[in-house]
């Protein structure tokens, strides 16, 4: 399995995604990428909700614990401010003062509702194997990721390392994640071949859509009708 995954990852090429790309030239226009990472945001938020479905999913307590033990960590282990929707809307604040007021005028994106419409989807109808290996990849595929965005969040100056926030978090806390959910698939995908069949399809499913979402967030941030997108609130009736 863990041939599949370093062969999964070496396809995807994550680190060639026109997003990360865009980071490191310094093409990438600060203004979109704080437009970008709120859509972000929104993706932070969803994300706990089809991990606690999956999770509910998983057929014996003993193997459910660490992924449970996870969504726990992701609502800040009991403490508001720990979560990470917190923390991401620290860093949005520290990038450009971006307030929650700010966040709630803008509309979803319909890149970041594909996102969380694919992991509902695998979470809660298909089966369990399969959620857990998109979640799982995601995890650790997002360990690199906040690197590399951390990183360069620093390089072109858009923040201090001391002021970074959220990204040098999640560096380290997802490999753990990933492995969380990457033990729960081992003795599944030693028992059988049909099990090894879901399995590589919830991993090859959770790289595409992870990578497909910051190519596509990427994209999006060049169609500046998308700034004039405003949420239902903001609607006159």
């Amino acid at each position: 399995m863990n041939t599949l995954i370093e062969h999964i990852l070496q396809e995807t090429n994550a680190w060639m995604n026109p997003y990360f790309v865009s980071l490191r030239d310094g093409t990438f226009d600060k203004d979109d990428f704080v437009e970008t990472q709120i859509q972000f945001y929104f993706a932070v938020v969803f994300f706990n909700r089809p991990m606690a479905a999956v999770a509910a999913k998983i057929p014996t307590a003993k193997l459910r614990l660490e992924v449970i033990r996870n969504v726990w960590e992701e609502h800040g282990e009991g403490d508001p401010s720990l979560m990470h929707e917190e923390t991401f809307l620290t860093l949005l604040d520290r990038l450009a003062e971006v307030t929650p007021e700010d966040i709630a005028k803008r509309a979803l994106w319909p890149e970041v509702r594909a996102f969380n419409t694919v992991l509902v989807g695998a979470c809660v109808m298909d089966e369990y194997l399969i959620g857990i290996g998109v979640m799982g990849i995601i995890e650790l595929m997002f360990s690199d990721i906040a690197r590399w965005i951390g990183e360069e969040i620093v390089n072109h100056g858009f923040l201090s390392a001391e002021r970074l926030i959220h990204y040098n978090l999640h560096e380290k806390l997802d490999v753990k994640h990933a492995d969380d959910f990457f033990d729960v698939l081992r003795p599944a995908w030693e028992a059988n071949v049909e099990n090894r069949y879901y399995i590589e399809q919830g991993l090859r499913l959770g790289a595409f859509v992870f990578n497909s979402l910051y190519e596509a967030l990427c994209n999006a941030r060049k169609r500046r009708t998308y700034r004039d997108m405003r949420g239902p609130h903001t609607r006159a009736s």
